[in-house]
């Protein structure tokens, strides 16, 4: 036996906020392909492979009212498996949830789309194999309760038993935490084979088998969904079930550290391009720069830095020259420092008020202020690594903006 385990296409994204005035165009294209380009080559590798079926586990569209050309996508590809005679078993998710009837969607002949209840359907492979695949679709965005109650133990008349669930591990302290929540031992209770995990959008093993997987989402569409983005393909080896990640994304975000002290001061956005040209990208990447010193930073950078004016002159130059470096830079990280603020003032203090200042409380109600923006935004900002980021940017405002007492004029002179 062998498949594929895909989900969180999340096609036609919008990939709100990467498009400004200074993205070329033909740039622009690329991106807003890249999640239908993605699958397509999904769906090559399928062919390719010629694997038994194709497991499609939520978030196939980035939302709910998905858009004619993305549904009608969707059904091109479905229908190019059935010409392969590879079946298709597709569920919905928390982005594309769906109360209509699986007959009403119009796709061929071999998709099986589950409905809004646990169901499980059965298929048998060319060999005379049965495989039983359970499954449901979300109903609602919010999936409170513990769906993985409602699937049934793995049943003796199927040769392989496989388990479809879009949803995240009850123990996370996230918001993710609230989509059909379930816990590691209640997925190893059910005794299935292999469970094709949905929802979290970094590839990852809950368990030693690699049997339990998150496949990740198909395409990053922010600098949080970092590195190779694909599937996962699954055989059989006797009674074991092996798996493989295969890299499909034509668009890698990622992070790039740069030190200070290795750029020319007088030339910034030029030594940092110069920097980043000489990785030799093979393939298309949106990278973040980190900006790294082990001495104080000046001031003049800093400011560059935090009212956007170095961005701007980077993404200037990197307009015309993206196609032969093959990146663009989307965004830059100021340096973590933890210089003393001044030597006439207490550091103890400094932090004490930094700490008080910048807590979970102040960055929760930050936080709300997100509440009507995209989704895709709120998660971005939301994790632990924006915070921290956020607190050590309003640090190091704070640090430039403290006054120096030595230089204050004494008014009573």
């Amino acid at each position: 036996m062998k498949f594929i385990h895909t989900a969180d296409l999340h096609l036609d994204s919008p990939f709100l906020g990467l498009k400004n005035n200074v993205l070329p165009d033909e740039l622009w294209d690329k991106v807003h392909q890249s999640t239908f380009d993605s699958f397509e080559k999904i769906i090559d590798a399928a062919i390719e492979q010629k694997v038994d079926f194709v497991l499609l586990v939520g978030d196939l569209f980035d939302r709910e009212e998905r858009s004619v050309a993305a549904d009608a996508f969707l059904t091109d590809q479905l229908q190019r498996l059935d010409n392969n005679g590879i079946e298709a078993f597709v569920s919905f998710g928390n982005h594309d949830y769906s109360t209509s009837s699986p007959d009403s969607f119009g796709y061929p002949d071999n998709t099986m789309v589950f409905g809004n209840q646990v169901e499980t359907k059965k298929y048998t492979l060319t060999n005379g194999e049965v495989v039983a695949v359970s499954g449901f679709s979300f109903d609602k965005q919010w999936i409170t309760q513990p769906m993985i109650q409602n699937y049934p133990q793995a049943v003796s008349d199927a040769t392989w038993n496989i388990g479809m669930l879009h949803g995240s591990l009850s123990t996370l302290n996230a918001p993710e935490a609230n989509y059909a929540p379930f816990t590691l031992a209640e997925l190893q209770e059910k005794g299935y084979d292999y469970w094709a995990l949905g929802h979290i959008h970094k590839r990852q093993s809950l368990n030693d088998q690699r049997t339990i997987n998150y496949s990740g989402n198909t395409q990053g569409r922010h600098i949080n969904e970092s590195g190779e983005k694909g599937y996962l393909l699954v055989q059989s080896d006797g009674r074991q079930l092996k798996s493989e990640f295969k890299s499909t994304a034509p668009i890698i975000w990622d992070r790039v550290p740069i030190s200070l002290a290795d750029l020319a001061s007088d030339q910034l956005a030029e030594s940092i391009l110069e920097t980043i040209a000489d990785l030799h990208y093979s393939k298309l990447h949106f990278i973040r720069v980190q900006l790294t010193s082990d001495t104080s930073i000046d001031s003049d950078i800093l400011a560059a830095i935090n009212n956007g004016d170095l961005l701007d002159d980077l993404q200037q130059i990197n307009s015309e020259k993206w196609q032969q470096m093959n990146c663009w830079i989307t965004s830059i990280e100021a340096p973590k420092t933890s210089n003393l603020v001044y030597s006439s003032i207490d550091q103890k203090y400094f932090n004490q008020a930094k700490a008080e200042t910048l807590t979970d409380d102040v960055f929760d109600q930050i936080i709300k202020d997100f509440n009507k923006q995209p989704a895709f935004i709120k998660d971005e900002v939301s994790t632990d690594e924006s915070k921290n980021t956020i607190f050590d940017q309003a640090g190091q405002i704070l640090r430039e903006n403290v006054v120096n007492p030595d230089d204050v004029e004494d008014d009573s002179k």
